[in-house]
């Protein structure tokens, strides 16, 4: 099922030639909207709403993603679509592990800490680092699972980062001046 939909997909987008041009630039570049976008909300937030801890939150959550998509993409090793399926991608990528989609994974987990103090941005920023990540399975990059799979987990650590990241900043400073 998984490798049906990743063929159908990338099959349905080659055979549109804008919508290839699209999903090719929002999977190369539109990770990088998302800390132009944090940045946004860092300066437009108030200092007593949270806003400014949660991306403290959300970066020590993302940095946390990288390095277990490191580990996880040496240990599960599971083919690209275009290596298993046999097509060219449409960007160029190494022929290494589809699982964690590591665009999903950090995106979500550097933004999703957004959600618990600003439910509004935080789920269209999360929308948007799921988009990149379907470019990216569009483009033959990864499977449609891949990147479900990456955003679960990325939310799971984000979740645990709000439990531990704020007992390590003293009280006063929770303000985020």
């Amino acid at each position: 099922m998984d490798s049906l939909l990743a063929l159908r997909l990338y099959e349905w987008v080659g055979a549109q030639p804008w919508l290839e041009t699209v999903v090719v630039l929002m999977a190369q570049y539109g990770v990088f909207a998302l800390p132009v976008a944090l940045a946004i909300v860092w300066i437009r937030s108030d200092s007593s709403d949270g806003q400014r801890l949660a991306i403290l939150v959300g970066s020590v959550a993302a940095l946390v993603a990288f390095g277990l998509g490191l580990v996880l993409e040496r240990t599960l090793g599971r083919p690209r679509p275009f290596v298993e399926l046999g097509f060219a991608p449409l960007l160029a990528h190494a022929a290494d592990s589809s699982f964690p989609s590591d665009h999903t994974l950090t995106g979500v987990a550097l933004v999703g800490a957004l959600v618990w103090r600003a439910p509004r941005a935080g789920g269209v920023l999360i929308l948007w680092a799921v988009l990149v990540g379907l470019a990216r399975a569009a483009a033959g990059l990864h499977y449609v699972s891949d990147v479900i799979g990456s955003a679960v987990l990325a939310l799971v650590i984000d979740g645990l980062a709000w439990l531990i990241v704020p007992r390590f900043i003293p009280r006063s400073r929770h303000r985020m001046h």
